[in-house]
C-alpha cells in the first residue's frame, strides 16, 4: 500500500467551498454517476456515488469529490495540489507534469464511465482513506492511479447541500411560475374552446345550408350543361351524316369526270394521230403539185389522179369537222357539269356559312356557361378557404369539412370534364370545317385546270385543222 500526506491544512479545500472562488472553479468533466467498491475491514460493498471533478488554475488545485447517492451526507473529498502531486510522482512514478496529469485524470474519469476500469475505495485500520483506479486483469489487477481521499469537513458538506437546495428553490419556481402560467392559458383556452364550439355550431349550420345550395345549384347547372351537349351531339351527327352524303355524291361526280376525261385523252390522241398523218398527206401532196406545176404539159394525166386524191382529202375533211362538232358538243356538256358543280360548291359554301354562324352562337354559350363556372370556382375557392381559416381553430370539424372538400373536388372534376368536351368540339369542328374548305378548293383547282387545259387543246386542234384547209385550198 501507499502512503500519503495531505495537503498541512484545510486552506486548499476550503477554496473549493467558497463563494469568493466560484468564479474561477472550473468542472473537469460533467458530474456523472459510478458505482464504488467501497473496503473497510476486509468488507466490500458496492455502492452508488456522484462524482465531481473541479479544478483552480490559478491556484494549481484538483479536487474530486464522491457524494453517496442515497446519503448526501457521505461525502469524500480528495484535493491534489503541487506539493501533493510531486510525492504522487515519486511515489507511483508518474511520467507527466501537472497539467498532463489533468488530462490523463479525465481519460481515467471516462474509461471509470465505460466501465473500462474499476474504482474502489479502501479504508485502512489507520482510518486512512485512499481512491484506487485500476484494471481487472485474470492474473493480477493492473493499478492506474491512487488518490489520498478523506471524509468532507460538516461545513464543506453544508456549503454544497446548501447549492443543491438553492439549485432545486430555483427549479421550484421556475416550475411554479411555468404552472401558473399554463393554468392561465388553460383557462384561456377553455374559454377560447367555449366560443369556439359555439362558432362551429354556427359555421355547421350555415356550411349545410350553403353546401345544399351549392349542390342544387350545381345539379341544375350540370342538368343544363348535359342537355345542350346532347343537343349539340345530335346536331353535330347529323351534320356529319349530311358531310359523308355530299362528299359521297361529290367522289363519284368525280369518278365519272375522270373516266370521261380518261375517254376525251384517248380520243385526242387519237385524232392527233389522224391530224399528222393528214400532215404527211398534204406534205406529200404539196409536193406533187409543185411537181404538177412545173410539168403541166406533160402530166395531164397525173392531173386527173390529183383531183382524185383532192376529193378524197375533202372527204376526210368532212370527216373532221363532223368530228368537230362532236367535240365542241362534248365540251358544251362538259361546261354544263361544271356549271352544275359550281352550283353545287357554292350551295356548300352557304351550308358552311351557316354552320359558321352556328358555331359562333355555340361558342358565345359556351363562354357563357364558362363565365357562369369561373364564378362558381371563385366562390367555391372562397368557400374553401373560409372553411380552412374555420377548421384550423376548430378540430373537430375536419371530418365534415373533408367530406364537403371532396364533394366539391368531384364536382370540380365534373365541370373540368364538361370544359374539356366543350374545348373538343371546339377543335374539332373549325378542324372539320377547314377540311371540308380544303376539299372544296381542291375540287375547283382540279376541274378549272382540266378544263383550261382541254380549252386550250381544243382551240389548238381547231387552229391547226383550219391552218390545214388554208394550206390545200
Amino acid at each position: 500500500m501507499f502512503s500519503f500526506n495531505f495537503p498541512s491544512n484545510n486552506s486548499e479545500d476550503d477554496y473549493f467551498s467558497n463563494i469568493n472562488y466560484m468564479k474561477n472553479i472550473e468542472c473537469i468533466i460533467p458530474s456523472c454517476e459510478l458505482s464504488l467498491n467501497v473496503r473497510c475491514n476486509g468488507i466490500s460493498t458496492k455502492k452508488p456515488f456522484f462524482v465531481y471533478a473541479e479544478k483552480i488554475d490559478f491556484k494549481g488545485l484538483i479536487q474530486l469529490r464522491l457524494a453517496e447517492k442515497a446519503d448526501h451526507r457521505k461525502m469524500y473529498i480528495s484535493t491534489v495540489d503541487t506539493n501533493s502531486f510531486n510525492e504522487l510522482k515519486q511515489d507511483q512514478s508518474l511520467h507527466v507534469s501537472f497539467s498532463g496529469f489533468v488530462e490523463n485524470l479525465i481519460k481515467i474519469l471516462q474509461d471509470c464511465q465505460r466501465g473500462q476500469l474499476e474504482v474502489d475505495l479502501i479504508q485502512n485500520r489507520e482510518h486512512a482513506m485512499t481512491l484506487q483506479f485500476y484494471e481487472m486483469r485474470p492474473f493480477k489487477n493492473l493499478v492506474h492511479l491512487c488518490l489520498p481521499i478523506k471524509p468532507a469537513p460538516l461545513n464543506v458538506i453544508l456549503f454544497y447541500m446548501n447549492n443543491v437546495l438553492y439549485s432545486l428553490q430555483k427549479k421550484n419556481a421556475s416550475i411554479e411560475s411555468s404552472m401558473q402560467c399554463m393554468q392561465h392559458e388553460l383557462s384561456s383556452h377553455l374559454s377560447r374552446m367555449s366560443q369556439l364550439e359555439v362558432e362551429n355550431a354556427k359555421l355547421r349550420e350555415s356550411l349545410l345550408e350553403n353546401s345544399k345550395a351549392m349542390t342544387n345549384k350545381h345539379q341544375e347547372e350540370i342538368l343544363r350543361m348535359q342537355e345542350a351537349l346532347k343537343k349539340s351531339s345530335d346536331h353535330r351527327h347529323s351534320d356529319n351524316e349530311r358531310h359523308m352524303m355530299a362528299m359521297s355524291a361529290l367522289q363519284a361526280q368525280l369518278d365519272k369526270a375522270l373516266q370521261d376525261k380518261a375517254n376525251i385523252y384517248s380520243e385526242k390522241c387519237q385524232e392527233s394521230k389522224r391530224c399528222e398523218h393528214l400532215r404527211d398527206e398534204v406534205g406529200s401532196l404539196k409536193s406533187a403539185l409543185s411537181s404538177v406545176k412545173d410539168q403541166n404539159e406533160k402530166h395531164m394525166a397525173e392531173m386527173a389522179a390529183l383531183r382524185n386524191v383532192e376529193r378524197k382529202n375533202e372527204m376526210h375533211l368532212l370527216d373532221s369537222r363532223k368530228h368537230i362538232h362532236e367535240l365542241q358538243d362534248k365540251i358544251k356538256k362538259f361546261d354544263k357539269v361544271k356549271s352544275d358543280l359550281l352550283a353545287e360548291l357554292e350551295a356548300e359554301k352557304k351550308i358552311c356559312h351557316t354552320k359558321r354562324q352556328a358555331l359562333e352562337m355555340a361558342t358565345e354559350e359556351i363562354s357563357k356557361a364558362n363565365e357562369i363556372i369561373a364564378k362558381q370556382g371563385v366562390e367555391i375557392v372562397k368557400n374553401k378557404k373560409t372553411i380552412a381559416v374555420r377548421t384550423e381553430v376548430a378540430l373537430q370539424q375536419e371530418k365534415a369539412i373533408r367530406e364537403k372538400d371532396k364533394q366539391l373536388i368531384i364536382q370540380n372534376e365534373k365541370i373540368q370534364g364538361l370544359q374539356r368536351a366543350i374545348e373538343s368540339l371546339r377543335k374539332d369542328i373549325p378542324m372539320q370545317l377547314e377540311s371540308m374548305k380544303q376539299f372544296a378548293d381542291t375540287i375547283e383547282n382540279k376541274y378549272s385546270e382540266q378544263i383550261s387545259s382541254l380549252n386550250q387543246k381544243l382551240l389548238s386542234a381547231s387552229k391547226d385543222r383550219s391552218s390545214g384547209r388554208r394550206t390545200i385550198r
